[in-house]
């Protein structure tokens, strides 16, 4: 087998150079573009920022899945990327270590720009030559859609995004709910926090929060405090505390990698419920930090989209007490029985390791026995 084969081209795109750019940056974009002939992208997910993940689902033209998936080594904006990629398919000749993908970018004038390709580290000649050809038509495919991108720039109209996506609309076709579904949202969502969602928010101690991971594998979590322990800073965002937890440290992944959120508030008292949708950041050095005694990060979210639900399946639920392991100023936070566990002994952080022991009922430490 031949290492080590690269393959390069130079190709003009009738669009300026922010316009190609965002079509190798801008998820939506890329899923037009970044697939060759009749295959189709199903899935894009990024990060971009050196060291982020990136990873493409697609079909190829028979039905077969594939993926690629890597790391941003470099993004220079209207300059320059170069990423690690690696191919996970059906395709034989394409699979392998990781090669590097490198785009340079340069304004030949305001509505033209000269793209040089470059990918490197092929495994074979065979995957080499096949390479090349997909980034053929890829790049076919491109000029269209950074024609697109170029609307964006020059203040063309472009059709606003619908609030539901394509499957949901499928689904309200089928059961004649369309006319509903848009109605209930010119009603119900808006893109702000009003003073009755302020108000709400305020109020609650709980809300579960859903993330996706940079693969799309979504996750919900539960998180709790005191009551009000989520702030409203303005009409855009809202802040919570993370304490504390296993260490799996699933939502915080998630967030850095997608940023993607949704929350969701349940008053079970009042049987009402509140849905935040948005992008989150996380912190550990927030001014906020010390409103919070215990907290390690901070947690931002920009709101996107709020809106409440019809509230007949909340059940009716009243509090009998607020966890005792919330962190109090002043006062010890108790510790978790399950860092007790024999099994989890060895690997307890620097500060629980005088919490070590010899437990073995995990279902008794998680109040599922």
């Amino acid at each position: 087998m031949t290492r080590n084969v690269s393959i390069a081209m130079v190709r003009k795109i009738r669009a300026p150079i922010r316009a190609v750019y965002d079509a190798w940056t801008e998820p939506r974009l890329i899923a037009k573009w970044l697939a060759p002939g009749d295959d189709s992208v199903t899935s894009v997910t990024t990060d971009l920022r050196r060291g982020g993940r990136y990873r493409i689902e697609g079909e190829h033209v028979e039905g077969r899945a594939y993926s690629i998936s890597g790391t941003y080594l470099e993004l220079s904006p209207e300059r320059r990327i170069a990423m690690s990629w690696t191919y996970d398919g059906p395709v034989a000749s394409l699979k392998g270590d990781a090669s590097t993908l490198i785009a340079e970018f340069r304004a030949l004038d305001a509505n033209s720009t000269e793209l040089t390709l470059t990918h490197e580290k092929q495994q074979s000649r065979e995957g080499a030559e096949i390479t090349r050809v997909s980034w053929s038509s890829c790049i076919t495919k491109l000029e269209n859609v950074a024609g697109e991108a170029q609307c964006k720039h020059t203040g063309e109209a472009q059709a606003p995004r619908d609030f539901f996506s394509e499957g949901q609309r499928q689904i309200q076709d089928q059961r004649e709910t369309r006319q509903l579904a848009d109605r209930l949202e010119a009603v119900l969502v808006h893109d702000k926090l009003g003073a009755a969602d302020a108000a709400f928010i305020a109020r609650q101690n709980m809300f579960f929060i859903a993330t996706t991971d940079a693969y799309g594998q979504p996750n919900c979590s539960y998180k709790g405090g005191k009551r009000g322990f989520v702030s409203v800073i303005d009409e855009n965002t809202i802040a919570f505390p993370h304490y504390d937890g296993n260490g799996m440290h699933l939502s915080l992944g998630n967030i850095r990698e997608t940023s993607k959120v949704g929350l969701l508030f349940v008053d079970f008292e009042r049987q009402a419920r509140l849905r935040v949708l948005g992008r989150a950041h996380a912190a550990d050095g927030d001014a906020l930090l010390a409103q919070y005694p215990g907290a390690q990060f901070i947690i931002r979210v920009t709101v996107e989209s709020v809106f409440s639900n019809c509230p007949r399946y909340v059940h009716k639920m009243r509090l009998i007490e607020e966890s005792v392991f919330v962190p109090a100023e002043n006062a010890e936070t108790p510790a978790p029985e399950w860092k007790t566990l024999n099994a989890v002994a060895d690997v307890l952080p620097d500060k629980d390791k005088h919490l070590a022991g010899t437990g073995t009922d995990l279902n008794k430490t998680l109040n599922r026995d």
